[in-house]
């Protein structure tokens, strides 16, 4: 069963693993981009140059610390992540 995320928390997890974030700091900066899609969804984007080549790089980060992600590609729109979050089984 999936769990509540918050996209705050997506963002600081790849800011901790080394990931730039281009909503923060005095001006933008190519980076990850996490909005909230629903209370269990986090949508991810790449805002800058070279974006499926870092958004596969946030999905490798986000699954090595245990988010489920699945890479959307809706037609006519930039690609993105979907990110997840599993509850333990017990």
């Amino acid at each position: 069963m999936h769990q509540r995320i918050a996209a705050a928390e997506v963002a600081r997890t790849l800011t901790a693993r080394g990931h730039t974030n281009s909503l923060t700091g005095p001006v933008w900066r190519p980076g990850h981009r996490a909005t909230q899609a629903s209370p269990k969804t986090v949508r991810l984007w790449h805002d800058g140059p070279d974006e499926q080549d870092h958004l596969d790089r946030y999905a490798q980060a986000l699954q090595a610390t245990g988010y489920t992600v699945a890479v959307e590609s809706p037609a006519g729109k930039r690609p993105r992540l979907r990110i997840t979050s599993q509850t333990k089984e017990q």
